[in-house]
């Protein structure tokens, strides 16, 4: 995966930018969350997978990611607004986008 700072300069100065971290939060692997993994990696981004809400919530305080994709298609593996809550319940929630992938109605 490719994992570098953008650096832009501005005059004599150098800024750098690191990585957007995105939280998967997928149950299992399919080809939702591999697409997903896909992606993020072609873009640059950081990317982690959480399995379970423990680990989820537990990855997320430690990683502050930007950008969280959880699994909603199915409630018998997780509830999907309970880890939505536990989440934006903590500090470092605030500027985090929440994507929820939902079933096709």
């Amino acid at each position: 995966m490719k994992v570098s700072s953008a650096e832009v300069r501005i005059g004599p100065m150098r800024l750098t930018q690191d990585p957007i971290q995105v939280l998967l939060i997928f149950a299992k692997e399919d080809s939702q969350s591999d697409g997903f993994w896909w992606a993020c990696d072609r873009a640059g981004y950081r990317c982690n997978i959480a399995r379970t809400p423990e680990s989820a919530l537990e990855c997320f305080l430690d990683k502050h990611h930007e950008i969280i994709v959880i699994d909603h298609r199915q409630t018998r593996n997780f509830d999907a607004e309970a880890v939505c809550r536990s989440i934006r319940a903590t500090n470092p929630s605030e500027h985090t986008v929440i994507l929820a992938v939902v079933s096709q109605a």
